[in-house]
Protein backbone atom coordinates (compact mmCIF):
# COMPACT_ATOMS: atom_id res chain seq x y z
CA UNK A 1 0.00 0.00 0.00
CA UNK A 2 2.89 2.37 0.69
CA UNK A 3 4.18 1.77 -2.84
CA UNK A 4 0.74 2.51 -4.28
CA UNK A 5 0.51 5.73 -2.29
CA UNK A 6 3.95 6.87 -3.45
CA UNK A 7 3.10 6.05 -7.06
CA UNK A 8 -0.02 8.20 -6.86
CA UNK A 9 1.95 11.10 -5.38
CA UNK A 10 4.87 10.87 -7.76
CA UNK A 11 2.81 10.57 -10.93
CA UNK A 12 -0.08 12.91 -10.27
CA UNK A 13 0.49 15.11 -7.21
CA UNK A 14 -3.23 15.90 -7.25
CA UNK A 15 -5.58 15.72 -4.28
CA UNK A 16 -7.86 12.76 -4.04
CA UNK A 17 -9.74 9.95 -2.48
CA UNK A 18 -7.68 6.81 -1.99
CA UNK A 19 -9.15 3.57 -0.67
CA UNK A 20 -9.79 3.27 3.05
CA UNK A 21 -7.03 0.71 3.46
CA UNK A 22 -4.48 3.16 2.08
CA UNK A 23 -5.67 5.89 4.39
CA UNK A 24 -4.13 3.79 7.18
CA UNK A 25 -0.65 4.57 5.86
CA UNK A 26 0.93 7.05 8.25
CA UNK A 27 4.39 7.55 6.86
CA UNK A 28 6.79 6.80 4.06
CA UNK A 29 9.99 8.83 4.12
CA UNK A 30 8.96 12.48 4.47
CA UNK A 31 5.32 11.80 3.56
CA UNK A 32 2.68 11.82 6.29
CA UNK A 33 -1.08 11.44 6.32
CA UNK A 34 -2.64 14.60 7.76
CA UNK A 35 -6.11 14.50 9.29
CA UNK A 36 -8.26 17.62 9.53
CA UNK A 37 -8.65 20.88 7.65
CA UNK A 38 -6.53 21.56 4.57
CA UNK A 39 -6.72 23.68 1.43
CA UNK A 40 -7.31 21.88 -1.87
CA UNK A 41 -5.47 23.77 -4.64
CA UNK A 42 -5.36 21.03 -7.28
CA UNK A 43 -8.04 22.73 -9.42
CA UNK A 44 -6.83 26.31 -8.90
CA UNK A 45 -4.59 28.68 -10.80
CA UNK A 46 -2.35 31.33 -9.25
CA UNK A 47 -1.73 35.03 -9.61
CA UNK A 48 1.77 36.51 -9.18
CA UNK A 49 2.13 38.56 -6.00
CA UNK A 50 5.18 40.47 -7.18
CA UNK A 51 7.17 38.99 -4.29
CA UNK A 52 9.91 36.38 -4.13
CA UNK A 53 9.36 33.24 -2.07
CA UNK A 54 12.14 30.98 -0.79
CA UNK A 55 11.32 27.27 -0.89
CA UNK A 56 13.80 24.77 0.56
CA UNK A 57 16.54 27.37 0.17
CA UNK A 58 15.75 28.29 -3.46
CA UNK A 59 14.16 31.58 -4.55
CA UNK A 60 11.19 31.70 -6.94
CA UNK A 61 8.57 34.17 -8.05
CA UNK A 62 5.62 33.95 -5.64
CA UNK A 63 2.01 33.24 -6.54
CA UNK A 64 -1.29 33.33 -4.66
CA UNK A 65 -3.98 30.69 -5.21
CA UNK A 66 -7.56 30.91 -3.98
CA UNK A 67 -8.36 27.40 -2.76
CA UNK A 68 -11.36 25.75 -1.07
CA UNK A 69 -10.84 24.31 2.39
CA UNK A 70 -11.81 20.68 2.98
CA UNK A 71 -11.58 18.36 5.96
CA UNK A 72 -10.42 14.77 6.06
CA UNK A 73 -7.24 12.86 5.20
CA UNK A 74 -4.58 14.48 3.02
CA UNK A 75 -0.91 13.99 2.24
CA UNK A 76 1.80 16.18 3.75
CA UNK A 77 5.54 16.57 3.11
CA UNK A 78 7.67 17.08 6.21
CA UNK A 79 10.59 18.37 4.12
CA UNK A 80 8.72 21.52 3.10
CA UNK A 81 9.91 24.77 4.62
CA UNK A 82 10.48 28.28 3.37
CA UNK A 83 9.99 32.01 3.72
CA UNK A 84 7.13 33.96 2.15
CA UNK A 85 6.86 37.78 2.28
CA UNK A 86 3.10 37.50 1.75
CA UNK A 87 2.84 35.09 4.67
CA UNK A 88 4.93 37.53 6.70
CA UNK A 89 2.36 40.24 6.03
CA UNK A 90 -0.48 37.92 7.06
CA UNK A 91 1.14 36.76 10.28
CA UNK A 92 3.16 39.81 11.27
CA UNK A 93 6.24 37.60 11.49
CA UNK A 94 9.30 37.02 9.30
CA UNK A 95 7.18 34.77 7.06
CA UNK A 96 8.88 31.48 7.82
CA UNK A 97 6.91 28.25 7.47
CA UNK A 98 7.99 24.73 8.36
CA UNK A 99 5.46 21.93 8.12
CA UNK A 100 7.48 19.53 10.29
CA UNK A 101 7.42 21.98 13.20
CA UNK A 102 3.81 23.08 12.60
CA UNK A 103 2.29 19.88 11.25
CA UNK A 104 -1.38 20.53 11.99
CA UNK A 105 -1.60 24.03 10.53
CA UNK A 106 0.79 26.96 9.93
CA UNK A 107 1.79 28.70 13.13
CA UNK A 108 0.05 26.21 15.40
CA UNK A 109 2.67 26.45 18.18
CA UNK A 110 2.27 22.77 18.87
CA UNK A 111 -1.52 22.88 19.25
CA UNK A 112 -3.69 20.13 17.80
CA UNK A 113 -6.80 22.31 17.77
CA UNK A 114 -7.49 24.07 14.48
CA UNK A 115 -6.96 27.81 14.88
CA UNK A 116 -9.67 28.66 12.33
CA UNK A 117 -7.49 31.17 10.49
CA UNK A 118 -4.83 29.12 8.69
CA UNK A 119 -4.36 25.76 6.97
CA UNK A 120 -1.74 24.01 4.86
CA UNK A 121 -2.39 23.37 1.19
CA UNK A 122 -2.08 19.60 0.99
CA UNK A 123 -2.71 16.91 -1.62
CA UNK A 124 -5.27 14.19 -2.18
CA UNK A 125 -6.44 12.59 -5.42
CA UNK A 126 -9.97 13.08 -6.74
CA UNK A 127 -11.27 11.16 -9.75
CA UNK A 128 -13.86 12.30 -12.28
CA UNK A 129 -16.55 10.49 -10.26
CA UNK A 130 -15.93 12.74 -7.24
CA UNK A 131 -17.05 16.32 -6.74
CA UNK A 132 -14.94 19.06 -5.20
CA UNK A 133 -15.43 22.80 -4.67
CA UNK A 134 -14.36 24.67 -7.79
CA UNK A 135 -14.87 28.13 -9.23
CA UNK A 136 -17.30 27.97 -12.15
CA UNK A 137 -16.43 30.75 -14.64
CA UNK A 138 -19.85 30.41 -16.28
CA UNK A 139 -21.87 31.14 -13.15
CA UNK A 140 -18.98 33.01 -11.47
CA UNK A 141 -19.73 31.05 -8.31
CA UNK A 142 -17.96 28.39 -6.26
CA UNK A 143 -19.77 25.09 -6.82
CA UNK A 144 -19.35 21.34 -6.28
CA UNK A 145 -18.05 20.01 -9.60
CA UNK A 146 -16.18 16.98 -10.89
CA UNK A 147 -12.46 17.63 -11.42
CA UNK A 148 -11.09 17.57 -14.94
CA UNK A 149 -7.61 16.12 -14.49
CA UNK A 150 -5.57 16.94 -17.59
CA UNK A 151 -2.02 17.02 -18.85
CA UNK A 152 -0.29 19.84 -20.70
CA UNK A 153 3.12 20.78 -22.00
CA UNK A 154 4.84 23.46 -19.96
CA UNK A 155 5.78 26.68 -21.74
CA UNK A 156 7.00 29.20 -19.20
CA UNK A 157 6.66 32.05 -21.71
CA UNK A 158 2.90 32.14 -21.04
CA UNK A 159 1.01 32.10 -17.70
CA UNK A 160 -1.64 29.60 -18.91
CA UNK A 161 1.05 27.04 -19.79
CA UNK A 162 3.29 27.77 -16.81
CA UNK A 163 2.44 26.29 -13.42
CA UNK A 164 2.56 26.81 -9.68
CA UNK A 165 3.36 24.51 -6.79
CA UNK A 166 0.97 24.66 -3.85
CA UNK A 167 1.99 21.44 -2.09
CA UNK A 168 2.47 22.12 1.63
CA UNK A 169 2.26 25.91 1.41
CA UNK A 170 0.77 28.22 4.08
CA UNK A 171 -2.77 29.51 3.57
CA UNK A 172 -4.90 32.19 5.22
CA UNK A 173 -8.65 31.61 5.61
CA UNK A 174 -10.38 34.53 3.88
CA UNK A 175 -14.13 33.97 3.54
CA UNK A 176 -17.09 31.61 3.38
CA UNK A 177 -19.19 31.75 0.22
CA UNK A 178 -22.98 31.98 0.22
CA UNK A 179 -23.02 28.26 -0.56
CA UNK A 180 -20.94 27.47 2.53
CA UNK A 181 -17.59 26.84 0.86
CA UNK A 182 -14.63 27.99 2.94
CA UNK A 183 -11.88 29.72 0.94
CA UNK A 184 -8.22 30.44 1.65
CA UNK A 185 -5.39 32.38 0.03
CA UNK A 186 -2.36 30.12 -0.38
CA UNK A 187 1.15 31.31 -1.17
CA UNK A 188 3.64 29.24 -3.14
CA UNK A 189 6.29 29.33 -5.87
CA UNK A 190 5.63 29.82 -9.57
CA UNK A 191 7.24 27.38 -12.00
CA UNK A 192 8.65 25.13 -9.29
CA UNK A 193 8.13 21.36 -9.32
CA UNK A 194 6.29 19.64 -6.47
CA UNK A 195 8.59 16.62 -6.81
CA UNK A 196 11.26 15.68 -5.80
CA UNK A 197 10.01 16.20 -2.27
CA UNK A 198 13.27 17.05 -0.50
CA UNK A 199 14.59 19.79 -2.79
CA UNK A 200 13.21 22.61 -4.93
CA UNK A 201 13.83 22.58 -8.68
CA UNK A 202 12.41 24.85 -11.39
CA UNK A 203 10.21 23.55 -14.19
CA UNK A 204 11.35 24.17 -17.75
CA UNK A 205 9.52 24.47 -21.03
CA UNK A 206 8.83 21.15 -22.72
CA UNK A 207 8.02 19.21 -19.55
CA UNK A 208 4.72 17.36 -19.40
CA UNK A 209 2.66 18.40 -16.40
CA UNK A 210 -0.62 17.40 -14.72
CA UNK A 211 -3.28 19.65 -13.23
CA UNK A 212 -7.01 19.72 -12.46
CA UNK A 213 -7.24 23.45 -13.16
CA UNK A 214 -9.39 24.54 -16.09
CA UNK A 215 -7.53 25.20 -19.32
CA UNK A 216 -6.61 28.86 -19.60
CA UNK A 217 -6.14 29.50 -15.88
CA UNK A 218 -2.86 31.29 -15.19
CA UNK A 219 -0.16 29.25 -13.45
CA UNK A 220 -2.31 26.12 -12.93
CA UNK A 221 -1.42 24.21 -9.79
CA UNK A 222 0.25 20.92 -10.67
CA UNK A 223 3.54 19.16 -11.16
CA UNK A 224 5.62 17.75 -13.99
CA UNK A 225 5.30 14.02 -14.52
CA UNK A 226 8.50 12.34 -13.23
CA UNK A 227 10.50 10.35 -15.78
CA UNK A 228 12.89 7.45 -15.33
CA UNK A 229 15.75 9.82 -16.12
Amino acid sequence: MKKTLLTIIATTMLFGCIGNEESQVRENGVLRIHEGYYAFCGASGAEPTGNKIIVQGVEFEEGCSVCPVLTGPSISNLAMKGVSPSWAKVTGTEGQFDIENDFQFPGDDGSTVWNGSSVWSLFWYFSSTDTIPQYNPVTQEWEMLSPGNRSFTVNTDHPATSESNMFCMPCQITETTDTGILLANCYGPLNEAAVPLRKAIPVVSGMKSITAALEGKPYPVGTPVPTNE
